[in-house]
């Protein structure tokens, strides 16, 4: 009669061990969950690490300058600086202006005078290490800018309440990198048709400065207006849409303001052919305009520390968010294993028996 007591006042102890266990799992699975989403929220990028894509750009723009540098800065040493004034002057008689060349169809002592002084007759001197180094860097600059577009896009799509605004902003992005991909063509195609080739040379150098302009003007029609995305983004996208205004447009316009410079430098040299002054101004300006794209793409590695910020912390949200999916399943099979008929430990069937 007591073996009989005692074995039906044996469940109501197993169930009161059984059932603190749960409440801690529960508070266990609970405090996790806080601590997950904690973390998701305040996930952020540690500010001294720069991400892949920003130093890729920031090494691939650099090294580029480095190297347009160098090979311009070689020319300009390697020249007779005791012949400068005097270097090309012409014959008594001879037009001074372009035009008169180009009326009269002499294309090519129009185009042996053009190339005093200029970048073109620079890269003549090293040529394989324009190629050599161009060609990477191009690649490497199409890669990182397809993919901040498609970011830059859907960003956008949801930062912009008006439907038609956002079309308007995917299309001008969408025509910037088509643009800037076909400049980067025609910026490699300098290399093989060189001055030895002038007219397609020509025809390249020109294509590509037109590009370049294009792309510019078509990003800051893209980022015209921000206050609509400033307004209805979070506090992410408001602090990427001060950057653009503080940071990325005016670098755009002064690259842009280059253009106008290089210009104006390039009709004085068409219109006084065979002074040297007129010349080196423009191979100088010339150079600038070079670097300038480099500037151009290096000013973006402010959008790729931000792309990378955005990343990581919706990867932190996701996971906080399956964090406690996965912690009721392991609870839900540890219950169901604890009350599963001949699953119970070695301890429990000692007090049975």
């Amino acid at each position: 009669m007591a073996m009989s007591k005692a074995k039906m006042a044996s469940p109501k102890p197993l169930q009161q061990r059984q059932a603190p266990g749960a409440a801690a799992r529960n508070g266990n699975s609970q405090s996790g969950a806080k601590e997950a989403a904690a973390a998701g929220a305040e996930t952020e990028i540690p500010r001294s690490r720069w991400p892949w894509r920003a130093r890729a750009r920031l090494v691939a723009t650099m090294g580029n300058s480095a190297i347009m540098l160098y090979i311009y800065g070689v020319h300009l040493l390697g020249f007779e600086w005791e012949q400068f004034g005097r270097f090309r002057t012409l014959a008594e008689g001879q037009s001074r202006s372009v035009r008169d060349y180009l009326w009269a169809w002499e294309l090519d002592p129009a185009f042996e005078h053009l190339r005093h002084f200029t970048f073109s007759e620079a890269m003549l001197e090293n040529l394989n290490l324009y190629l050599v180094v161009g060609t990477p860097v191009a690649v490497v600059l199409v890669v990182l800018e397809r993919d901040r577009i498609r970011w830059l896009q859907h960003m956008l799509t949801g930062a912009l309440p008006d439907a038609e605004q956002a079309r308007r902003a995917k299309w001008c992005l969408d025509l910037y990198f088509w643009t800037l991909s076909t400049m980067m063509m025609f910026i490699l195609l300098i290399g093989p048709f060189h001055l030895g080739w002038p007219r397609a040379h020509y025809c390249c150098a020109f294509s590509a400065i037109t590009c370049g302009c294009i792309s510019i003007c078509l990003y800051l029609a893209a980022t015209v207006d921000l206050s609509t995305v400033v307004a209805n983004g979070d506090e992410e996208v408001a602090a990427w849409a001060s950057g653009v205004v503080l940071w990325v447009r005016p670098v755009l316009k002064f690259v842009l303001s280059l253009h106008v410079l290089a210009l104006g430098s390039a009709v004085w040299k068409a219109e006084s052919l065979g002074d040297d002054r007129s010349a080196l101004l423009f191979g100088i300006l010339e150079t600038t305009l070079v670097l300038g794209y480099q500037l151009f793409a290096g000013i973006f590695v402010v959008d790729d520390v931000f792309v990378a910020r955005r990343l990581k912390m919706a990867a932190a949200a996701a996971e906080a968010q399956s964090e406690p999916t996965v912690q009721k399943s392991v609870e839900a099979k540890l219950t169901e294993k604890a009350n599963t008929p001949g699953r119970l430990g070695l301890s429990d069937r000692l007090m049975e028996s």
